[in-house]
């Protein structure tokens, strides 16, 4: 499933505007991005949401959370096989 959405400037958090409509592109990676750097409680109409990756790479390393967010990634719509951490603290989702 591709999850499209409105689009924004990065530098100044304003709409994007093309052609005086504004630009919707697909949004996977920042939903995933979201998602990863939340913590649950972050989003109020769902509470569970949220991997809070920074907490995980900072304290021991939980043998359950790449299956856990793999989970919370594909009840919000993303198509996700994998996730994998290395070592060095890389999250990749494939």
């Amino acid at each position: 499933m591709k999850i499209i959405g409105l689009q924004t400037d990065t530098e100044t958090a304003d709409l994007l505007v093309h052609q005086r409509a504004a630009v919707v592109a697909e949004a996977s990676g920042f939903i995933a991005e979201t998602v990863l750097i939340a913590a649950p409680g972050d989003f109020k109409e769902m509470p569970l949401l949220g991997a809070d990756a920074p907490a995980m790479l900072a304290a021991n390393r939980d043998p359950f959370w790449p299956g856990n967010t793999k989970k919370m990634l594909r009840n919000i719509g993303l198509d996700v096989a994998a996730i994998t951490v290395a070592d060095t603290g890389v999250i990749t989702i494939s």
